[in-house]
């Protein structure tokens, strides 16, 4: 195959170089820029004498690219720039007709067709100097030698150089004057160097004044030239500058895009874990799923959010789980059938569960699907076709539903960040898996205005996976589920035997009076797939056979929650054989890997009549577990088998006989030493003592097993402090930790509501220290001081916040009331701005016979009367003796307005004494009830005050 290349070789060279050569419109040709690739400086190709030319097109224009056709077979000769062939040449062909026909071959033959820029691209133009010309054109005649011409023209080459880049980059109507004028000044000087003119002559003289011209020309396109390469520089700086800020600009995108990306992953992480938390039923008790939006989106001020309301929608959680083949409805999630919640304390609410609302808000937005639940577009939350006549407002959210969301999370992540949480903070929340807890939903029922009587929220039904995961679905999506045929039937079971059935919740409450109606319920149970909690009592004398029965029926069941009574225990006689193992089928029940949450009540000697410390049953799927306990050591050691094999208990129930928590703390009750050990050794969460309502925590790591009698009324005491808002201190006796207890707990926040300290004996100094701390820190609405110590009354009086206190109550005990308890009370009311909000006042003796040879002093009774003044009381008691004259101060200085309770110490006042009282209290028009102590009252001043609708007494009954 012939090889498709054209023969090239410089001119007078032998070498030979192959250029491949190409085809265009069928002709095959050489592109000259390939050419100029093998032989740099290039100045034309020559087949034998005749120069080849470009290629042209029809139009007799160039063909772009420049290229030429190609010979076969044929070498053609390269002529570089710096070559002298052609002048040569032409001066030997032209000899005998001297100067002028050299300089005519001189001339360029063509300056206006096209660019030559293919053709001097390796070569740097010059243009002659208009100095260099014009001598020539001042002596025009004048005989100049060779050497003196090529000196002139040298001379202007120097002076006038401009690099080859800078005419490539004028208009291609500029290159074509320059390379023209540079062709000619370049052919010239070669034919004076190389000695070819003798002398020039007039025609070379005019020639030259043409070029002088020409280079006038190229001056000023030099100045032109110079202009645009300065303004070029400009815009090259420019466009660096601002590829630069381009530069800038994509790496902050590209921050901008990652910074976005990472946040979406912690979003789907944060919805994931959200999504996947997996509830027990009993810690469960309402739907998990709600999202929060502005009651009206177009009246949202942005400028006051307090001002603006919002209601929550719970969500029905359908998905994969609720799919069944042939399904004609959606399963993706929408809000429930339901017109919302108003939502009371909105601040308090977001503050608690803005975080939370605000993952499920940008889920729902950024259309995130995990975990089986499918997320549809913004619109189709609401299912619009399934909505009834209640609940028909749904429908307006349709169109509000997208702005209402931003609406939301803008107001969440502002009221954040003004608290120093997010936005910044808000990977570091997402990391926190915002999961809520059964205590977290539970009290979410006290921020919804509106709830339901019938507390079935947001009209959703509860239901249990096949995985054992709860979800709480609307009705459409239950039916689906459980055939409503099945579940009537079982409906008009449970109330045939007086039973409630919630098919919300799928909680039954049932008592069953005998066997009959046992066997009744239970076949109606087997068949019914949507009960999860179940309360039943067996009220009839069962024996270990109806135990089993009931065992039998649970383990074809979905139940997990099971409250189980017994009111009958001891059974009939002719179950004594199994007296021993009566209980065991409860431990089956117990086992039952479905059972999360067990309750038993009512049962006796659990342990002594079952085979537990025996058997090597499991209880690992219980989670939450209530059990009666006697003081017995059996129970103990049952106790402790119990909590032993149930080891993924998160907590544990208690009713005991212990009695009052007041007489525990203050005796060393041995049984209940006994229990915290045997507890302890593998308790790794809350204990719940049920009759005290106190939850106790575990004991600490470092604290020494087994414990004794001081330490247990110790963490006794600290969990007492901990569950509750009262402080009842009656003869207890403390060490120091318990008071570290109650300060720590202080600590903690306001939480102490109410203080009763009833003291026969002097407290000792630290724990008063440790009081008025307490006092101090908390926000104490009721106080009771019940102390022989005057000075412990007066420091705890001058330590109390009078904003919130409502009720006090101070009862000198076997001692005189000093006047410097009345001083510090006034004086610490006194630094309080404004009136009190007291509600009621008690100033009490324990033995009012020990007053009367001590009434109170002149001081004592101003003293009063400045406290009193100083409220407006419900209810006053004032079991201290007076002077009339004190009295009628002490009601002409109070604010009678909401005085509904008024007893007074009078002992021994006369009829006309009384009728002052009376006559002070007109103002009092709220009056119900007067009792005057000791006081003689006529029946025709009962009648006076009865016709007022006020009681009046003499004595305190």
């Amino acid at each position: 195959m012939e090889e498709e290349t054209q023969l090239f070789r410089l001119a007078g060279k032998t070498a030979v170089e192959k250029i491949p050569f190409d085809y265009v419109d069928g002709n095959s040709v050489i592109y000259w820029e390939d050419i100029e690739q093998v032989f740099p400086g290039v100045k034309h190709v020559k087949h034998k004498d005749v120069a080849v030319k470009l290629l042209r097109d029809s139009n007799r224009n160039r063909v772009v690219p420049y290229c030429i056709k190609h010979h076969p077979g044929v070498v053609l000769d390269v002529v570089l720039s710096s070559s002298d062939e052609d002048t040569l040449a032409v001066a030997g062909r032209n000899g005998a007709s001297g100067g002028e026909n050299v300089v005519e071959s001189l001339l360029p033959k063509d300056t206006s067709s096209g660019d030559d820029r293919h053709l001097t691209a390796s070569r740097a133009y010059t243009l002659p100097s208009a100095s260099a010309l014009s001598e020539l054109k001042r002596e025009p005649k004048a005989t100049l030698s060779l050497e003196q011409i090529a000196e002139i023209a040298q001379k202007t080459s120097m002076e006038s150089e401009i690099e080859q880049r800078l005419v490539s980059s004028l208009p291609s109507d500029i290159q074509v004057q320059v390379r023209a004028s540079s062709n000619l000044r370049e052919s010239l000087i070669q034919v004076i160097q190389d000695g070819q003119v003798h002398q020039p002559n007039e025609q070379l003289i005019a020639c030259l004044q043409k070029l002088d011209d020409k280079m006038m020309e190229n001056n000023e396109l030099a100045h032109r030239i110079m202009d645009l390469v300065s303004e070029n520089k400009e815009l090259l700086v420019r466009l660096n500058d601002l590829q630069k800020t381009l530069d800038s600009k994509q790496d902050e995108m590209k921050q901008l895009q990652v910074q976005a990306l990472d946040r979406l992953a912690q979003l789907q992480n944060s919805v994931k874990a959200l999504l996947t938390q997996t509830y027990e039923l009993h810690e469960y008790p309402i739907p998990r799923l709600f999202i929060v939006l502005p009651v009206d989106s177009s009246s949202w001020n942005p400028l006051e959010l307090f001002k603006n309301k919002f209601r929550l929608y719970f969500l029905c959680e359908c998905g994969e789980h609720t799919k069944f083949t042939n399904s004609k409805i959606p399963h993706h999630i929408h809000l429930a059938k339901h017109e919302g919640y108003d939502i009371d304390r909105p601040n308090e609410f977001f503050q608690q569960y803005g975080t939370y609302v605000l993952t499920i808000l940008r889920m729902l937005k950024y259309g995130i699907s995990v975990a089986g639940i499918a997320v549809p577009t913004l619109p189709h939350l609401i299912r619009v076709d399934a909505l009834d006549q209640a609940t028909e407002s749904l429908k307006s959210l349709t169109n509000t539903i997208e702005p209402g969301m931003d609406q939301v999370i803008k107001h969440i992540e502002k009221a954040s960040a003004d608290k120093g949480g997010m936005v910044v903070g808000y990977a570091e929340q997402m990391e926190d898996n915002e999961a809520l807890e059964g205590a977290d939903l539970r009290q979410l029922e006290s921020f919804l205005k509106n709830q339901d009587e019938s507390r079935v929220h947001g009209n959703l039904y509860r239901t249990v996976t096949a995985e054992g995961h709860v979800k709480w679905v609307c009705i459409d999506h239950y039916r689906e589920n459980y055939h409503e045929k099945a579940t009537k039937t079982f409906r008009n079971t449970v109330e045939a035997l007086k039973g409630s059935f919630d098919e919300n919740t799928g909680r039954v409450e049932v008592a069953l009076l005998s066997k009959v109606q046992a066997e009744q319920f239970y076949v109606a149970l087997e068949k019914a797939r949507s009960v999860y909690e179940l309360k039943v009592e067996l009220d009839w004398e069962a024996t270990q056979s109806d135990f089993k029965k009931l065992r039998n029926t649970l383990a074809i069941t979905n139940i997990g929650v099971l409250e189980l009574h017994l009111n009958q225990q001891d059974g009939p006689t002719r179950d004594i054989l199994n007296r021993g193992q009566r209980y065991d089928p409860i431990l089956d029940i117990m086992g039952h890997r479905s059972i999360q949450s067990f309750t038993i009540g009512g049962i006796q000697d659990f342990v002594k009549r079952s085979s537990i410390q025996s058997r090597n049953d499991g209880f690992s799927n219980l989670r939450y577990l209530e059990i009666c306990l006697n003081q017995s050591k059996d129970e103990i050691s049952g106790i402790k088998c119990l909590v032993a094999r149930a080891s993924n208990l998160s907590s544990l129930a208690l009713r005991t006989d212990f009695g009052d928590v007041q007489e525990v703390l203050e005796s060393e009750n041995g049984y209940l030493v006994q229990v915290y050990n045997a507890i302890a050794e593998h308790q790794t969460y809350p204990v719940v003592f049920k009759e005290w309502n106190i939850r106790i925590p575990p004991l600490p790591t470092e604290a020494n097993r087994p414990i004794n009698a001081h330490q247990c009324r110790e963490h006794l005491f600290q969990a007492y402090c901990e569950s509750t808002s009262e402080v009842i201190l009656d003869g207890v006796t403390l060490g120091s930790s318990a008071l570290d207890t109650l300060d720590k707990t202080a600590e903690l926040g306001p939480r102490f509501q109410k203080l009763e300290l009833r003291r026969a004996d002097p407290l000792g100094n630290k724990f008063i220290r440790k009081l008025f701390s307490v006092v101090a820190r908390s926000e104490l609405s009721s106080i009771i001081l019940f102390t022989k110590e005057d000075e412990q009354r007066m420091h705890i009086l001058e330590s109390i916040q009078w904003k919130h206190l409502r009720n006090l109550n101070i009862l000198p005990k076997a001692g005189t009331f000093e006047t410097s308890v009345m001083s510090a009370l006034v004086e610490s009311v006194k630094k309080t701005s404004g009136k009190l909000d007291l509600v009621g006042f008690e100033l009490v003796a324990d033995n009012p016979s020990w007053i009367e040879d001590d009434p109170l002093s002149m001081p004592q009774g101003d003293l009063l009367q400045s406290f009193i003044a100083l409220t407006s009381l419900e209810s006053l008691y004032l079991e201290v003796v007076m002077t009339l004259g004190q009295i009628l101060a002490l009601l002409r200085l109070a604010d009678l307005s909401r005085l509904k309770i008024l007893v007074l110490w009078t002992d021994d006042f006369d009829p006309d004494s009384v009728d002052a009282i009376l006559d002070s209290l007109q103002n009092a028009t709220k009056l119900k009830n007067l009792k005057l102590v000791g006081a003689s009252i006529t029946e025709e001043q009962k009648e006076r005050m009865n016709a007022k609708g006020v009681s009046l007494k003499r004595s305190w009954l």
